[in-house]
């Protein structure tokens, strides 16, 4: 590879008055039309720089950042991108993971996607169980509904990360709908699915009352005579004196919901079918029109099979929990 051009004095006066004034290695690079590599070797040097001197691609980390790197992964548990970043190294991503392959004391860690349970949190989904332990063809006539974020780079937290063998492992904490996604809205039962629809990332009551009219309410009435039961989570715009009343004037029974049990809910389930479909092979997309365009497709190719199968499901998810305690 070439070597590049050696800074000139301005180019050094700039980059140490960026850097003191607070700018990342890549912000001072865009700045002064140069490499991150040939910034962060001016920086390491200093008084030193041009005495033998050469920028290229043999980019050696020294001690020090080998001890960050190691010191940030062993207390953070970040993946090796996110380490790269945030100590900005001159190097590749895949550079930073064979050092880390190098210690025997990390491991490539799947990360545990589960919300914390507390002892409120376990005793109602123990009895949430027992009340429903009998149910067999009653799931048959419970429609499962939640609402599923999806981003344009891929599905929302990173499940791998690098563990250091000496601390407890990782987990996940669930996060709430954020802006710049497509957020959509679907519901199941044994005998069909709606139709995805497309929902605001700020819902509220009002909002939620109208997306159960339009998409809700036909579905019920297309696919169950009666004994129906709905299923929905404890969001606040769920279980708000306004969607309370909605469900009474309806005369729509609603299942006794357990807080923080995704596990129990096999529409989770078809949102990771789903999923892996939109995603498939790292698939990422340019903009919204698309990935809705996708999303749609591949829900439209969703079997009643799988539907009947996951709702099939119910009554041992309900006795994994009996036989778990929790």
């Amino acid at each position: 590879m070439p070597r590049g051009k050696v800074l000139s004095s301005e180019e050094q006066a700039k980059i140490e008055a960026y850097r003191d004034a607070g700018l990342s290695l890549r912000e001072i690079a865009k700045k002064i039309s140069r490499s991150t590599t040939c910034i962060y070797h001016f920086l390491q040097l200093r008084k030193n720089y041009g005495k033998n001197h050469y920028t290229g691609g043999n980019t050696k980390l020294t001690r020090r950042d080998r001890s960050r790197i190691f010191k940030e992964i062993s207390t953070q548990n970040k993946t090796a991108s996110e380490v790269k970043k945030i100590l900005e190294l001159p190097v590749t991503t895949r550079r930073v993971q064979q050092i880390l392959q190098q210690d025997n004391r990390l491991k490539w860690t799947k990360r545990s996607l589960k919300p914390p349970l507390t002892q409120e949190h376990k005793r109602a989904r123990l009895e949430f169980a027992r009340n429903h332990m009998s149910w067999s063809e009653e799931w048959k006539d419970t429609i499962f509904s939640d609402e599923k974020k999806f981003n344009l780079d891929g599905p929302d937290g990173f499940k791998y990360y690098w563990h250091d063998l000496r601390t407890d492992k990782s987990v996940a904490m669930s996060r709430n709908f954020g802006g710049g996604t497509l957020m959509v809205w679907a519901a199941f039962s044994y005998s069909s699915k709606t139709p995805l629809c497309k929902i605001s990332t700020r819902m509220n009551s009002e909002k939620y009352i109208d997306l159960l009219e339009d998409c809700l309410i036909p579905f019920i009435e297309d696919n169950h005579e009666e004994n129906v039961v709905y299923q929905q989570d404890n969001a606040a715009i769920h279980t708000s004196k306004k969607s309370r009343e909605w469900f009474r004037q309806k005369d729509l029974p609603l299942l006794n919901w357990p807080a923080r049990s995704p596990d129990l809910n096999p529409i989770e389930n078809l949102w990771g079918i789903l999923s892996r479909a939109v995603y498939k092979n790292g698939k990422q997309y340019n903009n919204i029109k698309d990935l809705e365009k996708a999303i749609r497709v591949e829900w439209s190719k969703i079997h009643i099979t799988t539907l009947q199968k996951l709702i099939c499901s119910m009554p041992n998810r309900i006795f994994q929990v009996l036989g778990c305690q929790i």
